[in-house]
């Protein structure tokens, strides 16, 4: 494959870089035949291949340790709450409108990997889904997602933007994505000019460590605040890419300054083939206190778990935990009162040495 094409998607294209034996290398062959794998090249260059814990690498390249582990293949139960193919609806006030089938990279902790390289092409449900988004009197916010809308071509873009915004004016307008993280010169002025014709729209960006803020990424969002959309992140806590006090504070407060408000942090989904990724929940609050004594407030986000089996979204604190004696579930009350489950089962974590502090953990 020529050296200008924007993404990779075989081992053998990065397999010089990876210096695995053969009988590793036969493993992630098995690994990435049932899920799937991508890369941009821009993501790819970020990567220090001599440190097999780079952060950046771990988020990317696959692992023979997504074979095992625990975790299910819908951990949100979004099957469940499908108006459309492409249309979720789970609270009464507003929906998830899964606009493109096409993602920039394949995030090996995706809780919708079952889609990579296999989504439903969202075209022939988009009028439907519309029509239900308009006669819907309680629908406020619509969350546009996928995929990821800015690898759609720019004009579809706008016409789904405009459309959305002509029929409620004051509806609330996300859009999720990785792009201006992994692939920021997908980020086209096709695309930051359908954000301003339906500004305000927040645009949601999905960062989980500092190395991933570039010169690229800086501009990207310079680019979408010019135009009216409005930066929040979210982070997923990951064990052996993120789950340090020094290397979330070093994140949180870069975005700051770059005009991003840290908005979620998110406790790792129970998705197949992902649990290596998994941070106990002890620990995380222990980083979401250190932030809270550290950071700035405008750069502490809200640290959430999402309820197993599509139960909702809850804080991360003692008063809606409940260990089960004896096991590594935890009992979970939703917001609507109904009764889940999470499996806490993650590993410690090793120091990764990135230099950001001078302890060891």
């Amino acid at each position: 494959m020529s050296n200008t094409l924007p993404f990779l998607f075989a081992l053998s294209q990065i397999d010089a870089h990876l210096s695995l034996p053969p009988g590793i290398l036969k493993s992630l062959k098995r690994v990435v035949s049932h899920h799937t794998f991508k890369i941009p090249r821009h993501y790819l260059n970020l990567i220090d291949f001599a440190n097999p814990l780079c952060p950046i690498r771990g988020q990317a390249v696959p692992s023979v340790m997504e074979e095992n582990g625990t975790g299910t293949e819908d951990p949100l139960g979004e099957k469940d709450i499908s108006i459309t193919p492409v249309l979720l609806k789970r609270h009464p006030d507003r929906c998830v409108f899964l606009v493109s089938s096409e993602c920039a990279m394949y995030c090996r902790f995706c809780n919708r990997r079952r889609f990579a390289g296999k989504a439903v092409d969202p075209e022939p449900y988009l009028e439907e889904s519309f029509r239900h988004i308009e006669e819907d009197l309680h629908i406020r916010e619509v969350i546009l997602s996928g995929g990821d809308p800015f690898m759609l071509d720019a004009g579809k873009l706008q016409s789904i933007l405009i459309r959305l915004r002509s029929m409620k004016k004051s509806l609330i307008i996300r859009l999720s994505t990785r792009v201006p993280v992994v692939y920021p010169e997908g980020l086209s002025q096709g695309h930051i000019q359908a954000i301003g014709e339906a500004a305000p729209v927040w645009i949601i960006i999905h960062i989980n460590h500092p190395r991933e803020i570039t010169d690229e990424f800086l501009k990207a969002v310079s680019d979408i605040r010019r135009a009216g959309g409005i930066p929040v992140s979210q982070t997923v806590l990951l064990r052996n890419i993120n789950d340090c006090p020094h290397v979330l504070l070093a994140l949180f407060e870069s975005l700051v300054e770059a005009g991003i408000k840290p908005y979620y942090l998110f406790q790792l989904d129970d998705v197949q083939g992902a649990s290596h990724f998994k941070v106990k929940l002890d620990r995380g609050r222990e980083i979401m206190a250190y932030l809270r004594s550290n950071a700035s407030g405008l750069a502490v986000p809200r640290y959430a778990l999402d309820i197993p089996g599509g139960l909702g979204k809850i804080p991360v604190d003692a008063e809606h935990l409940e260990r089960l004696e004896g096991t590594t579930m935890v009992r979970l009350i939703s917001p609507s009162g109904q009764i889940g489950y999470y499996d806490d089962n993650g590993q410690e974590s090793a120091c990764m040495k990135c230099g950001m502090c001078n302890e060891e953990r």
